[in-house]
């Protein structure tokens, strides 16, 4: 490209160490394909002076990286133009209003002690207001009024309430680092990541139970349905 339009000085500067070594002598070529390539790089190394090659490491050309990315992927025919604008403080947005989806959930057991907790409320019912006084001792209402749980020897865990349990399950069972565990494995795994809510293993088999892939590859039970009934004599008419 620089020879085509009549350069006459070049100083390249590339991160592959080994390419570097051989343009230069210290590396030798033993491919003869690699060896080819040396050819003709020599042949044009011979119109332009000076010629010089650099190598650099590969920390710090992360940037030219993130250049050459961004060029080869556009898929649409767009200007190769790059935009760089600095915002030294964020945008204001005046007189409109930002919609959040939000998603509602009923009722729960947890309520009762959240309210219990934050605004030291009890349910009228005594039955109610009893279980409430047990139970509370063993939760924590954080800041962002979000529920934990304090365990033994772990740190406090995170109530979820049960619309969000299968999302939890499904990212954790077939998400980006899931294992396809069975029920009670992953039901270990929600605690150890620091989750926790009222029946964990069995939500976690009956998940594991409705996902396809699971009961499909799963292994055969050689263990006969029925109760065996064992013969007195293993040779009939032997006595």
């Amino acid at each position: 490209m620089v020879h085509k339009i009549g350069g006459r000085a070049v100083e390249i500067f590339s991160d592959l160490r080994f390419i570097v070594g051989q343009v230069k002598g210290e590396l030798e070529a033993k491919d003869m394909r690699m060896q080819d390539y040396l050819n003709q790089v020599r042949n044009l190394q011979l119109g332009f002076e000076p010629f010089t090659l650099q190598h650099i490491p590969r920390s710090r050309n992360m940037h030219v990286d993130s250049l050459a990315t961004l060029a080869t992927s556009l898929v649409q025919s767009l200007p190769w133009v790059i935009l760089v604008e600095d915002l030294h403080k964020p945008v204001e947005i005046k007189n409109q209003s930002v919609l959040i989806h939000q998603t509602r959930v009923g009722p729960y057991w947890m309520d009762l002690i959240m309210l219990f907790l934050k605004d030291d409320i009890m349910p009228k019912e005594k039955g109610e207001a009893d279980k409430v006084w047990k139970k509370t001792p063993r939760f924590w209402l954080f800041e962002d009024q979000k529920l934990y749980k304090r365990s033994f020897s772990r740190p406090y865990l995170l109530c979820v309430h049960p619309e969000a349990v299968d999302p939890l399950l499904k990212e954790l069972h077939e998400g980006i680092c899931g294992s396809h565990t069975r029920g009670r494995s992953l039901s270990h795994r929600a605690l150890t990541q620091g989750y926790w809510w009222s029946s964990m293993q069995k939500g976690a088999q009956e998940y594991v139970r409705r996902y396809d892939q699971c009961q499909k590859y799963v292994r055969n039970i050689h263990q006969p349905g029925g109760v065996l009934n064992f013969l007195s004599s293993p040779w009939p008419f032997a006595q």
